[in-house]
């Protein structure tokens, strides 16, 4: 059966500088590293690849937002902002409290009330 022929689309790549994925298979927990033991990775991605990555976990995010409430006690929730690293291998990941291992770079949502 012949292949379908790449088109602009399907063969653009963006490089991503990211953390090395561990090669254990443990997607629970990161272990436990000094700084300097941390490996940087630079790799190539396929755009629609990231882009379809990024697009289910905006989604996923968005659904998450929508189900918080609206009020708490006197206060209103009119803004929720959270970050997300792109590792090496293209992985989407939230940002938790220890986020700042990964440095400032990543990507950051904010997604205001209209």
């Amino acid at each position: 059966m012949p292949q379908p022929q790449p088109t602009p689309d399907t063969t653009k790549t963006i490089s991503v500088l990211g953390l090395e994925d561990t090669d254990s298979g443990r997607t629970d927990r990161l272990t436990l590293r000094r700084l300097e033991e941390w490996r940087a990775a630079r790799t190539e991605i396929p755009a629609e690849e990231l882009r379809s990555r990024l697009g289910d976990f905006v989604t996923t995010m968005q659904d998450v937002i929508a189900s918080l409430p609206q009020r708490a006690g006197e206060f209103q929730l009119n803004e929720v902002t959270f970050s997300a690293e792109v590792s090496a291998k293209g992985t989407v990941s939230l940002l938790g409290s220890g986020g700042e291992l990964a440095g400032q770079a990543g990507i950051t949502f904010t997604f205001t009330r209209s």
